[in-house]
């Protein structure tokens, strides 16, 4: 039988030995699954900033005019899912309308209203709260903003023959589509984090029943995001250019 002389011994020995120093020292610099880094701490001041604004900008003069396409867009998020939903419990959506008012309207015939009806307010919390869980990572954000596309493009299928409708919800779906492009959607990630906080924020806009609700679901976002990416701007510029490069 064959024994390994003292020589590979120590050798085999001593390369076990670095393997775990270096396991070691690559744990030490792994930072805690609710630590921070820089990027995550530039994406969560942009979120801070996004509450802010909206909230003092809601309804104020100028101010609310700037961020008025972005208003219409959660509605837009709003009544697709109330479509989907229906859509799903076989309900035929008849038409879907935006109004400058800050409303909406999906008309339907069948379904199951009691799907349909809380569908609304539930799909655009999750929708706000995956948003900004994908905006922590420019690849995911990149992921993310294919069904965003796809869910306004549905929107626009039912509303086509609106055009207050059509040109609201294409306008953003060209942002979507130039923040795409431009360096491997480097900035893309701002948009859909501006977009989120649209849809999970619990306005009065959206209903005082839903608050808890939202709460919980921006929350998980970022707790969500702060523990799954934890890679720099760097990283991620070039984990980007894996997916779709641009």
């Amino acid at each position: 039988m064959y024994l390994p002389v003292a020589d590979h011994v120590g050798y085999a020995f001593e390369h076990a030995v670095r393997y775990l120093v270096k396991r070691a020292d690559e744990a030490q610099d792994e930072p805690e699954p609710f630590e921070l880094t820089h990027t995550q701490w530039v994406t969560i001041y942009w979120v801070e900033a996004c509450v802010i604004v909206l909230l003092f900008s809601w309804n104020l003069y100028i101010a609310r005019s700037i961020i008025f396409p972005f208003k219409l867009c959660a509605v837009a998020c709003h009544e697709g899912c109330h479509g989907i939903a229906g859509t799903l419990t076989g309900a035929k959506v008849e038409s879907l309308i935006l109004d400058p008012n800050q409303g909406g309207s999906t008309r339907m015939v069948g379904g199951w209203a009691f799907v349909s009806l809380p569908a609304g307010y539930i799909g655009s919390t999750l929708i706000g709260a995956a948003l900004i869980f994908a905006g922590f990572d420019q690849k995911a954000s990149k992921i993310a903003a294919i069904p965003l596309f796809v869910h306004l493009s549905i929107v626009c299928f039912w509303a086509r023959t609106s055009r207050f409708t059509l040109l609201n919800v294409t306008f953003i779906q060209g942002l979507i589509l130039i923040l795409y492009i431009v360096q491997h959607g480097a900035f893309l990630r701002f948009l859909l984090l501006l977009i989120g906080c649209m849809n999970g924020l619990p306005a009065q806009v959206w209903g005082a029943i839903w608050t808890t609700v939202s709460c919980f679901g921006l929350t998980a976002a970022i707790l969500g995001g702060i523990v799954n990416f934890k890679d720099d701007f760097a990283a991620q510029y070039f984990n980007a250019q894996t997916f779709l490069p641009t």
